[in-house]
């Protein structure tokens, strides 16, 4: 059974944005918990130590996502998805919306203590 790229590339998507919301577990979940009050900041805390590996996962996982928004479709039917423009275009722009996302999470434990004087 041949499975088919898009297939394929909807599993790295999902797989992604999986990983990219890990980061967050650790550093902007506790946060926002505080503001509203929550508990269990402890176990959010908790997956501090975590975050490095968090981070990888999700690196590697937007690089996979390049690699197939980006790849050549040489083997795309004439009635496939992959063969609309439209549709390459709507992939692409939602790869960088979810890009400049993760990155901004990423970024926003370093900028907390700025943020908060």
């Amino acid at each position: 059974m041949k499975v088919s790229g898009t297939a394929v590339a909807n599993g790295v998507s999902i797989f992604s944005a999986f990983f990219s919301l890990l980061p967050v577990g650790c550093c902007v979940f506790p946060l926002a918990l505080s503001f509203l009050g929550a508990s269990g900041l402890a176990f959010a805390s908790s997956l501090m130590p975590y975050r490095p590996y968090f981070i990888v996962l999700t690196l590697i996982s937007l690089g996979t996502a390049f690699y197939f928004t980006y790849r050549p479709q040489e083997d795309c039917a004439p009635d496939a998805a992959c063969a609309i423009p439209k549709v390459r275009r709507v992939q692409m722009v939602v790869f960088w919306v979810v890009t400049a996302f993760v990155l901004i999470l990423l970024v926003l434990p370093y900028l907390i203590p700025f943020l908060l004087l």
